[in-house]
């Protein structure tokens, strides 16, 4: 690291983005951007920037767009119809393709705490959100397109 590091861009510190999904019974909210499922990656990117990777499946048409500094990522074929996000808590356990960073921003659903309301969400909402579970603690949430709507 050299004393005039500091001019170049991306040798600086970054500050750390906090992130704010907000989960209501009409719509989801991602820092004050409202987003609906499928989404694309150009939705993604005008809120959490361009992704750090772009990684193929093995053996798939699929490719995981990974933003490792926020610990979330997706897997798609198609970046047009993008139809889930996972923001992983704990990226010690195997959940296939791993963001570098965990997710620590905070979600909200009905303006409590997803731990205080994840049972409270029915089957008519126009998403889903599952809280995914190894070893009996939370270590990702699965955000995305409702199939029964």
């Amino acid at each position: 690291m050299g004393i005039f590091d500091f001019r170049n861009p991306d040798k600086r510190k970054q500050k750390p983005v906090n992130i704010l999904i907000e989960c209501n019974h009409n719509e989801i909210r991602i820092n004050n951007s409202a987003i609906s499922f499928p989404t694309s990656y150009n939705v993604l990117k005008e809120i959490f920037g361009e992704a750090t990777r772009i990684e193929p499946i093995k053996q798939t048409k699929n490719n995981v767009f990974l933003w490792d500094e926020l610990g979330i990522y997706c897997s798609t074929p198609d970046p047009e119809k993008m139809l889930m996000l996972l923001l992983v808590e704990d990226n010690r356990y195997g959940l296939g393709h791993q963001p570098k960073k965990n997710f620590t921003g905070s979600v909200l659903i009905d303006g409590s705490s997803i731990e205080e309301s994840i049972n409270d969400v029915g089957t008519e909402r126009p998403y889903i959100i599952r809280s995914i579970s190894k070893e009996n603690k939370q270590v990702a949430i699965a955000l995305g397109w409702n199939p029964r709507i």
